[in-house]
């Protein structure tokens, strides 16, 4: 093959402002672009014209990357004609509903999920648990975990020490029910200790902390500034179908900017997190308890466990890392 082709790609996507368009495919275009990948994000329009005509274009790229969208058998068929070569790349357990649904199970969703991984050439999954409910469908199934831009997310100016520590977390209104777990240990935290407040940036909020705190709605524009206004990034979550599926960016987010973190033990946070050494690992409130007693009232060895932590990402989830593992399966497919 020719080295000096440049690569084409379209990624047809959620909105652009959706985590997986951001955090999967827009901050790594400039990492693209250095490996000679030339990135085209189409968000998927809503009728179904728009969407034909989008396919339409497709002839034009060496690869289309679907992300995520579960499209009735007769649209992806029509994707499938069109595109040279199409992948599916996913970061979520799309094939249940989530942890606030009554009942997991969608068949409608089942189905296409199987369809869409049956028809195309290569699927690409955030996690191995996703990766394991691809394979039955798939031969060719591949992991990519969901990284971070660290030229971007970086740490802030650091604690100052006249003022409580900041306690913090970030997520969107149907994940509020995993903070909701953390109400008992950090209110039990603030009975012995008042040294700390807590931090919730969210298009929504939940009350019963007894410790002060601080609802902040979410921007786009000022998630950097939030994220770095923290000193211990909390990153909860319960054990089910739906959470089995997250790719821990919550946590990547708070170990780029040099934070000390807990989170809750799962697979994925397990191969993130050196209990202890980059992060603390929770897996009740009493361990929920026990960490965030340590990290408030040891902010030295607090900061020192964020600035290991940030280290640590690199070489495995930083933005390089990931757009080379991209790269190479589009061109290793180009050139077979």
């Amino acid at each position: 093959m020719n080295h000096l082709h440049r690569l084409k790609v379209i990624f047809l996507t959620e909105p652009i402002n959706s985590p997986s368009t951001r955090f999967r495919i827009l901050q790594f275009i400039s990492e693209f672009e250095r490996l000679s990948i030339d990135i085209t994000v189409s968000p998927i329009p809503k009728g179904i014209f728009p969407r034909l005509k989008l396919f339409n274009t497709l002839p034009a790229f060496d690869i289309a990357v679907l992300q995520r969208k579960l499209f009735q058998p007769w649209i992806l068929s029509y994707l499938k004609m069109k595109a040279k070569v199409l992948f599916f790349d996913f970061d979520d357990a799309i094939m249940f509903r989530d942890s606030n649904a009554a009942d997991f199970h969608s068949t409608s969703r089942q189905n296409r999920f199987k369809d869409t991984a049956r028809k195309v050439d290569l699927v690409i999954t955030g996690n191995d648990y996703l990766k394991e409910l691809a394979q039955p469908f798939n031969n060719n199934v591949v992991v990519i975990p969901t990284g971070i831009n660290t030229q971007l997310y970086t740490p802030g100016k650091g604690h100052e020490s006249d003022r409580p520590l900041t306690l913090g977390w970030i997520g969107s209104q149907p994940n509020l029910m995993y903070l909701q777990t953390l109400i008992e240990p950090i209110n039990r935290l603030y009975s012995v200790n008042k040294n700390f407040r807590l931090k919730i940036v969210c298009d929504g909020f939940i009350d019963g902390f007894h410790c002060p705190t601080e609802n902040k709605i979410w921007r786009k524009e000022d998630e950097l500034a939030d994220i770095q206004s923290f000193d211990i990034g909390l990153s909860p979550l319960t054990d089910d179908k739906w959470t089995r599926g997250k790719c821990a960016l919550k946590l990547l987010q708070y170990m780029a900017c040099g934070l000390s973190s807990v989170s809750s033990a799962t697979a994925v946070t397990a191969k993130i997190i050196q209990d202890g050494h980059n992060g603390f690992l929770a897996a009740n409130p009493t361990e929920w308890f026990e960490k965030l007693q340590v990290l408030t009232e040891n902010p030295a060895q607090s900061r020192a466990m964020g600035l290991t932590a940030r280290q640590s990402l690199l070489g495995f989830f930083d933005e390089k890392t990931i757009a080379e593992k991209y790269s190479a399966l589009f061109h290793q497919r180009i050139s077979s």
